[in-house]
Parts: structure tokens; sequence; C-alpha cells
């Protein structure tokens, strides 16, 4: 147990000729990060996740089949956009790629924007298109909507849009936020710090399951794989009790903070020799 606290402490806080270096604590931050926008595009934005693209392709399979509270437009814009954001952090790799700091930092910059760029647009929608309302409201407005079903009235809730119901504040969030996730996906790819891919964990938590049973407890890499799926796991949780009250506005600006503090993290060493900045 020791030791697994001992490597968890280490991902989150290295020594100074650690391979990764300070490229573990900003994908813990950047996971956490993931966790915060799929709690907000799930539980908002119609059963879709920006963040991890096989559930939105598996939704859009359940859509196609016409499964309630699946709708297909969601999905595919949501794949759409995340491409978009994929192709971003390809050219940035290509751009930044032989640095790790500087390829973090413009990846992350880009992000920033993308997410800033939200936040902007849910305060002009809600000044020019208050209904529905983000940021503040939401949580009042879906109660709103669920009363009214329950009253037998046919109103879609705002946080399921259908076909017939496309919400410019959904379709805002998806276009500006899909894009900054695949830009994230995209870096942590090239990155390639093991355990640390930030967005999907399968792989992660069969490692540790996997790992202990065929060369032991001490080879389990618990403690820093348990990091990664603590960050995401805080992140969803903190996303959906913020996404519950209506503060879709106050999870944005959440992510804006945990960006600025990988963005400060990467500043100080993209002039750096070290290991984990070459990668040699």
């Amino acid at each position: 147990m020791t030791s697994h606290l001992a490597e968890a402490g280490r991902t989150l806080v290295p020594r100074k000729d650690d391979r990764y270096g300070l490229l573990s604590p900003a994908l813990v931050i950047l996971t956490f990060v993931a966790g915060l926008v799929d709690a907000l595009s799930y539980l908002s934005l119609g059963h879709v996740f920006v963040a991890n693209v096989t559930g939105n392709i598996v939704f859009l399979g359940f859509s196609i089949a016409h499964a309630e509270g699946f709708v297909w437009w969601t999905s595919t814009l949501t794949l759409a956009a995340f491409t978009v954001g994929a192709v971003i952090g390809g050219r940035i790799i290509h751009h930044f790629g032989e640095n790790r700091a500087r390829h973090l930092l413009v990846s992350t910059c880009v992000q920033t924007a993308f997410v800033v760029a939200a936040l902007i647009g849910i305060y002009v929608l809600n000044r020019f298109a208050p209904e529905p309302s983000m940021g503040g409201t939401g949580a009042a407005l879906a109660q709103a909507a669920q009363s009214a079903q329950a009253a037998g009235a046919d109103q879609p809730s705002p946080n399921f849009p259908t076909a017939n119901h496309i919400d410019l504040h959904v379709i805002m969030l998806i276009v500006l936020l899909a894009p900054a996730m695949g830009i994230q996906n995209s870096t942590a790819r090239k990155l390639s710090v093991p355990d640390l891919p930030t967005t999907v964990l399968t792989m992660t938590l069969t490692g540790v399951i996997a790992d202990t049973w065929a060369h032991g407890h001490e080879q389990s890499k618990l403690g820093r794989r348990a990091v990664v799926m603590t960050a995401l796991a805080i992140g969803a949780l903190t996303g959906a009790m913020l996404q519950t009250r209506g503060h879709e506005d106050v999870i944005l600006m959440v992510m804006i903070g945990c960006l600025l503090m990988v963005i400060a993290l990467m500043i100080p060493h993209v002039r750096s020799d070290a290991r984990w900045v070459t990668g040699r």
C-alpha cells in the first residue's frame, strides 16, 4: 500500500529526473477536465459525450434504432465537431510536436480559446435567445419541463433536444466543446504518457486488474492508475453537481481555470532541454 501511495504522489508531484516530468500532473488535470465536460454534455446536451468518441458512436447507433432519449443529430454533430478538433490537434503536432512542453502549451491555449468562446456564447445566447436558458436557470427550466410532462403536456425537456426542438445552446456548446476535446485527445495520444490518456480509461482499469493477476500486486501500477481514474470521477461528480443546479457556466469557468493551470505549468519549460520535454 505504501508503494502505491508513493507512486500516486510521484504522479502528482514528479521528481526532477522523472521520465515524464510535469506532463503527468498536467494530464491528470486534463482528465479532471474531461470528467467535467462529459458531465455537462451528457446531462445537458441530449445524451452525448464530447470527450469520449466511443460513446457517441454507440449513441448514434441507438438513435438510428429510435431508442428513446437518443437523437441522431446530436451524436452526428458531436462526431463531426470532434473530428475538426482532431484535425487542429494534428496540425499542432506537425508544428510543435518535437517539444512536449511547447506542444502541450499550444494545444491547451487553443483548447482554452474554444472553452472561453463557449462561455461567452452562453451569455450571448441567454441575452438574445433566452429560451431555454443555461448558466443559472437550466435546472429550473428542466424542472418546469418535467412538471409539464407530468401534467400530460407534450413539451420536450430542454436538456434532451429532439429533431423538432433544436436548441441553439446545445448546438453552440457541441460545436465549441467537441473540438476542444478533439484537440485534447490528439495531444494526449502524441505525448503517450503511460496510463494517462485523459479520457478513455477502459484500458487503465483493465490494466490494474489484469496486471495484478498476471504479475502480482506490486506490478499493477495501482497508485498511478488510481489517480487518473479518481480525477475523471471527481470531474464527473463536480460537473454533475453543478449541472443539476443549473450552473453550466460555472462548469466552463472551472474548466478554464484547470486549463490555465496546465498552461502555467508548461510556460517555464518551453525552452528546457529536460528529458521529459525533449522526449530523448
